[in-house]
């Protein structure tokens, strides 16, 4: 029996039957645990470096054994064949890469591999010699040592890669490679077909939900909408890395109903291939097996969040140790002024709507984290006399560059609000939700172009809200210097802090 993908507001249904089973030298475990740190879309990368290194061990195994056992000489000097397996490996790898011979759909084919390694290994090995005889190379490489340099490499690379399309193949029907966390959204006919091979070959996924939906979802069908919402609850709570569409793909209404409900997710929405491109993809196999339609990206790519992941750390850590005795002076004024703790500890959320522990210093008589939190108003009888200086220099938010140093907050985003705070204004605004597509910061956009403290007014909550948009969309790396060097500026102002 097929396993059992749970359904939220529905039936359990019975999944695609279990892939066929391949044995293996080693046994069952071994190889899942070996191939479970391996992410299906890193294959190509992993093959590459593999290939990269081969190269360059059979340009030293060729040089060292030609003239040891061949010439019966002395082991020479290896740098010359180093850089020589270096040059041959770069050529032929930019080669290779350049056809998408580096795609997991390839890669799972030996037969399909074969003309191309035999064709980029030819023409890389080829540019070297000729390189070789233009410069006038001395004995290092001679011919017997270039012959046996082509010939290694060759097999190097067959053998290499014969291996990684067997591996690969056991690999994707036993399901055991990793994969992005993925729900799936789909009608019955569409997803029945759906197996854990398949979803890592179209979507590089591994499905940890399934949600069908009923028979003429649309608009009015409050089943359907109410199935597509709690998705987004399960993709919120369980970190879910992107989203799978299983649909017709002439049913533009319904494709589009359920993308606007999920814009509020920071992540990818992929839209997999329905019956009738399947039929077209089995026919035209250099498509690849790899084929969906991305319809949401997330606002920042890996890469540019590591970036900004780099620029808190570095900053944030800096600035907590330079202004530790600032910090230690202020809780030392707090005890002294009123008792109780001197960090005022509060729920916000954060990125994908995320809960998280907000710190700041205490600067009120009040620790109000309930269902109803009145904003702080000027002259606010709930602020203490340190508390005031503190509000009107920012130097309460300061204990946030631990929220920004333990991944909850950034330097630079959205300021985040109260949990009660949220609740309300994600009623009346409807693009609210979407500034938690990135991690909140200890300043933004907003705050430095005078929208900061107390909205007491929804339209002012509004243009809090554009600008932080507006932020999502250019951000960029500078963006974010410029907000931190705007930021001192805008306290000395003291605009709207009280």
């Amino acid at each position: 029996m097929g396993k059992q993908f749970p359904v939220l507001g529905g039936t359990p249904f019975l999944g695609p039957p279990a892939p066929e089973q391949i044995e293996l030298g080693l046994s069952d475990s071994r190889a899942a645990r070996f191939f479970a740190w391996i992410h299906y879309q890193s294959v190509g990368r992993l093959a590459g470096i593999l290939d990269y290194v081969l190269i360059v061990c059979a340009s030293i195994l060729a040089g060292a054994g030609y003239h040891t056992f061949i010439l019966r000489g002395d082991v020479p000097n290896l740098l010359p064949y180093i850089a020589a397996g270096n040059i041959v490996a770069g050529l032929y790898i930019l080669g290779v890469a350049s056809q998408g011979n580096y795609s997991p759909s390839t890669l799972v084919s030996a037969r399909r591999q074969l003309r191309s390694i035999i064709f980029f290994w030819s023409l890389a090995f080829l540019s070297l010699s000729l390189f070789l005889f233009l410069a006038k190379s001395g004995p290092d490489f001679s011919r017997g040592t270039i012959i046996l340099f082509g010939i290694l490499g060759l097999v190097f690379l067959l053998v290499s890669h014969v291996g990684i399309a067997s591996s690969l193949n056991v690999a994707l029907a036993r399901a055991t490679l990793a994969g992005d966390r993925a729900i799936t959204i789909g009608e019955r006919e569409t997803v029945g077909g759906l197996s854990p091979t398949s979803l890592l070959q179209k979507a590089g996924a591994r499905e940890i939900r399934r949600y069908l939906l009923p028979p003429q979802a649309g608009p009015d069908d409050a089943a359907g909408l109410r199935l597509i919402d709690e998705a987004v609850q399960f993709a919120r709570a369980h970190s879910v890395d992107c989203v799978l569409l299983a649909l017709q793909w002439s049913d533009e209404r319904l494709r589009d109903l359920i993308c606007d409900r999920l814009q509020v997710l920071p992540i990818r929405v992929l839209l997999l291939p329905d019956r009738h491109l399947e039929s077209i993809l089995a026919r035209a196999p250099q498509l690849g097996r790899e084929f969906t339609i991305e319809i949401q990206r997330p606002p920042l790519s890996q890469g540019e969040l590591a970036s900004k992941r780099v620029l808190d750390m570095i900053v944030g850590s800096g600035l907590l140790i330079a202004l530790a005795p600032l910090l230690a002076a202020v809780a030392i004024l707090i005890r002294l002024e009123t008792l109780g703790p001197v960090i005022f500890r509060q729920r916000r959320r954060g990125f994908n709507g995320q809960e998280f522990t907000i710190f700041k210093f205490r600067s009120m008589g009040v620790l109000e984290d309930g269902e109803v939190i009145p904003q702080a108003r000027r002259n606010d009888p709930r602020v203490t006399r340190v508390g005031r200086v503190l509000r009107a220099t920012s130097i309460d938010e300061l204990p946030q560059l631990l929220n920004v140093l333990s991944g909850h907050m950034s330097l630079v985003g959205p300021r985040p609000h109260a949990a009660a705070h949220d609740d309300g204004y994600s009623k009346l605004i409807a693009k609210y939700a979407f500034r938690q597509h990135v991690k909140p910061g200890l300043t933004g956009w907003a705050q430095v172009n005078g929208f900061r403290g107390e909205t007491s007014r929804l339209e002012q909550m509004e243009r809090r809200v554009d600008h932080d948009l507006w932020y999502i969309k250019n951000w960029s790396f500078w963006l974010d210097l410029r907000i931190l060097v705007l930021t001192c500026v805008e306290v000395l102002r003291r605009r709207n802090a009280y």
